[in-house]
């Protein structure tokens, strides 16, 4: 194996290398890998010699599955969770254009029991009417993400919600 470490037999976290199949684009060496949990993965030798790498990716799956105070609602892949994120990332997200031209810049935020909860948020948009036709709604425009200055409104209403000048709210 020339100047290749030789990682045969060396358990890391839950991974064995069982033998040594190439080099990657980057020129590192690539090992075929015996995981705890009996799959086999290729892994390069940067992610063993750091340990960046520790199991066929059973370790990472259990961890999000079995973490003791992990609440879970379900809801990642619903617009209902993309408008709260976005809700959130235009008030926060420093690098985004909505940030800098209408939200975060101006100082709008998004109150604490939504932006530290989505299911607070959710609780209170099923009470609140919410429905896949509407969008979330800042009644008075230069005012917070809050319950009592939000609604969910129609595409014409919002279009009606205006800032002094002409600009719309979002």
């Amino acid at each position: 194996m020339g100047k290749i470490k030789n990682f045969i037999n060396t358990k890391i976290g839950r991974l064995t290398p069982i033998r040594y199949v190439g080099n990657n684009k980057f020129n590192r060496a690539l090992w075929e890998c015996k995981c705890d949990c009996g799959n086999i993965t290729i892994v390069d030798s940067n992610c063993l010699t750091k340990r960046t790498t520790l199991s066929c990716g059973c370790l990472n799956h259990e961890n999000h599955i079995l973490r003791p105070n992990r609440i879970t609602h379900g809801m990642c892949g619903t617009r209902i969770y993309r408008i709260w994120k976005r809700m959130k990332n235009r008030c926060y997200n420093a690098n985004t254009n909505d940030y800098k031209k209408w939200y975060g810049s101006r100082g709008i935020k998004v109150c604490d029991e939504w932006k530290n909860s989505f299911e607070t948020f959710y609780l209170w948009s099923i009470k609140h009417g919410y429905n896949d036709n509407l969008s979330i709604d800042r009644i008075d425009v230069n005012g917070n993400y809050e319950p009592s200055n939000c609604r969910w409104a129609t595409a014409k209403e919002q279009a009606n919600n205006k800032r002094t000048g002409g600009v719309n709210n979002g």
